[in-house]
């Protein structure tokens, strides 16, 4: 038979204060399966150095794939591996140029980075709450420990 007794009541008072508040507090609004999908296919992509140093090169202009390849000091084919990985994530899109249609040029989308930009700023509320209640939870402390004349 498992023991199905409630936890024990936390003695650390910022404990059962930030248990108390509903879980919607912490994360903000729950993520769609397919915001899911498009957050872990971009950290996927964004995972390796390279593919970072291409997008980090792209913020500044669109680039020809073969000057993005110097850039990062790689061979076009491998560098194609990578901006392979990048479109499929949505974060880069290729376009051609109608007088030669070898040449491909390369630029950030930016509406990709919305769902990391959500999900980052989620996470940044959530730290900004936890500093808020400690330092809430710091000042009723030492409130509490002045003595009192």
């Amino acid at each position: 038979m498992v023991d199905r007794a409630a936890p024990a009541q936390s003695a650390d008072p910022l404990r059962s204060e930030l248990d108390a508040r509903p879980a919607s507090k912490h994360c903000g609004h729950p993520m769609t399966s397919a915001g899911a999908s498009n957050l872990n296919s971009a950290f996927v992509a964004l995972s390796d150095a390279t593919r970072r140093a291409v997008i980090q090169a792209l913020l500044a202009r669109p680039h020809r794939a073969g000057e993005l390849a110097q850039q990062v000091s790689m061979s076009a084919p491998a560098l194609s591996r990578h901006l392979r990985v990048l479109r499929k994530a949505g974060l880069v899109v290729e376009q051609g140029i109608e007088a030669d249609a070898r040449v491909r040029v390369y630029r950030i989308e930016p509406t990709a980075f919305a769902p990391v930009r959500d999900w980052l700023g989620q996470i940044e509320r959530m730290w900004k709450e936890q500093l808020l209640a400690f330092k809430q939870h710091a000042e009723r402390s030492e409130h509490a420990r002045k003595p009192k004349p």
